[in-house]
């Protein structure tokens, strides 16, 4: 099953959420280093490959990276080096980001895997795996996965904490998201409640507080350290998608499915009146480094969207990339 249909529903499955690929933490906080160029991985489902697109000039490299059938979600290591690409078949492909060669051999992870991040440390890449209830670690350095960690039915997103001690997952069945122990892999056997179809997640860079996107259209928060969530929602639009934060931690964007994103002003929980209008099912969505630039995929249209931060303003062109395009992640530099 192809994520893109996940944004009509599946009724038999009862999920109506969407595969978003986000900026880890560790990697926004590396804003400002000069000589820096950017690059924007995509994850594109529908043709199994990965485009990539200059951050500076908004241009595609013509050529995009075959990784395998049903691409899905992309992060980056903290360094820069490599991009991290699951399948729906169950593997985990790396990306060499200065060449753009993909390495032969891919790492066998769970069944559907899906969401994946990398520590702040970038020792350690998380991939949450669909149909296996469970979030696999790998290995950086050596490409080989160490274990599978139990969590909730139907993980599809991971977060990692910025001080790396942390990961959340978002399990889209059990309406509740996981916390995971990063140094001795292990769950808290409590989970948090956090209400109907969770898929996207995201920590704030100060690492006090968790977002969570679900499909009923609202955001929920908790407090990292208490585990507890605040009481009140926070109303957004329609079968939310993904989240990110900026950089300097006053702002998440949201991805609504019907095609905007909202912002939220991190500080008072307050979402800005007006939606940016973006393409058709906008799903994943990561921001720059530098915390100008959000990068919005737009599923069925085939396109990235990219919007001003400061203004809230979307360029006038999107980039065409592959087809059904979910997952997008962003290096600090392009080395």
């Amino acid at each position: 099953m192809r994520w893109f249909r996940w944004v009509h529903g599946v009724v038999v499955l009862g999920l109506a959420g969407a595969l978003v690929g986000v900026v880890p933490d560790g990697v926004s906080a590396e804003a400002g280093r000069s000589r820096c160029r950017p690059t924007a991985f995509v994850a594109n489902n529908g043709s199994g490959t990965v485009s990539t697109i200059d951050v500076k000039t908004g241009r595609k490299n013509p050529a995009d990276i075959v990784v395998g059938p049903l691409a899905a979600g992309v992060a980056v290591a903290p360094d820069g080096k490599t991009a991290f690409v699951t399948t729906q078949g169950g593997t985990l492909s790396t990306i060499d980001v200065k060449t753009r060669t993909k390495d032969p051999a891919d790492i066998t992870v769970g069944a559907d895997s899906a969401g994946v991040a990398v520590t702040p440390d970038g020792k350690t890449a998380f991939v949450a795996n669909l149909a296996s209830g469970t979030v696999s670690t790998v290995d950086v350095k050596t490409r080989t996965k160490r274990a599978d960690i139990p969590v909730g039915p139907g993980p599809l997103l991971v977060a990692v904490t910025p001080d790396a001690k942390t990961a959340f997952v978002a399990n889209n069945v059990s309406n509740t998201v996981s916390t995971i122990d990063v140094k001795t892999r292990t769950k808290h056997p409590t989970d948090i409640d956090v209400g109907p179809f969770p898929y996207g997640v995201a920590v704030t860079p100060d690492g006090k507080t968790a977002f969570v996107t679900k499909s009923n259209g609202t955001l929920s928060t908790f407090d990292v350290k208490t585990r507890r969530k605040n009481a009140d929602d926070i109303a957004v639009g329609t079968n939310l998608g993904g989240v990110a934060v900026t950089p300097d931690g006053k702002t998440a964007f949201v991805t609504n499915i019907g095609g905007t994103v909202s912002t939220i002003d991190v500080k008072t929980r307050a979402k800005h009146p007006t939606d940016i209008p973006v393409g058709s099912a906008p799903q994943g969505l990561a921001i720059t480094p530098d915390g100008k630039t959000a990068f919005v995929t737009n599923t069925i249209s085939g396109t990235v969207s990219t919007i001003d931060v400061k203004t809230r303003r979307k360029h006038p062109t999107d980039i065409s990339v592959g087809s059904l395009p979910i997952g997008v992640a962003i290096t600090p530099c392009h080395r």
